[in-house]
């Protein structure tokens, strides 16, 4: 049990570690201060996208490219604006934000063919083009099972990876971020 805990220990560690080169490389943070789903912050839901990608790539067994993985998945919400304000600049949001998304992480930082993979088609198939890497399809499908998780558990969603992630990432307003 206790060789388990100590790898778990080192998976996470190094997620954080992909996690926090991204924050000190970009302005992610700003993202925290928009609405995803229910009371979930834009941020904290493109934290469990990646952390859920991440450790279900760990778990298969198979090749994957973790760092690129996460980042993909920490930028594939990577917008700027509330996307339910009812403003009808963002009528076709859901099939249009991905290409947003995906300037927007270009403008800001150098990426892969595997990372903008994954930020252009996590809304697959929406979007109409499938993914083209193992990772990008990781994403898209972590991506809908915590929009639905999020959906249905609208006060308090991921506890858990709250508490992992710490809170030593707080918003411009002094809220915690995640």
């Amino acid at each position: 049990m206790k060789r388990n805990s100590e790898k778990l220990f080192l998976e996470h560690s190094l997620f954080q570690t992909y996690y926090r080169k991204l924050l000190a490389a970009s302005d992610l943070e700003q993202i925290a201060q928009y609405p995803q789903h229910g009371s979930t912050s834009r941020l904290l839901h493109c934290v469990a996208v990646a952390y859920y990608s991440y450790r279900f790539a760990l778990f298969t067994r198979l090749t994957f490219h973790l760092e690129e993985l996460v980042r993909g998945a920490l930028l594939h919400d990577y917008f700027f604006y509330d996307a339910q304000d009812g403003d009808p600049a963002h009528k076709g949001h859901w099939s249009r934000h991905p290409a947003i998304a995906l300037e927007n992480a270009g403008q800001k930082l150098a990426l892969t063919r595997i990372e903008e993979d994954i930020i252009a088609k996590h809304m697959f198939p929406l979007t109409g083009r499938p993914p083209r890497y193992r990772e990008s399809v990781l994403v898209s499908l972590a991506d809908k099972a915590c929009s639905v998780y999020e959906f249905f558990r609208r006060r308090s969603p991921y506890q858990k990876l709250r508490q992992m992630m710490g809170s030593e990432q707080l918003s411009a307003g002094g809220r915690p971020a995640l």
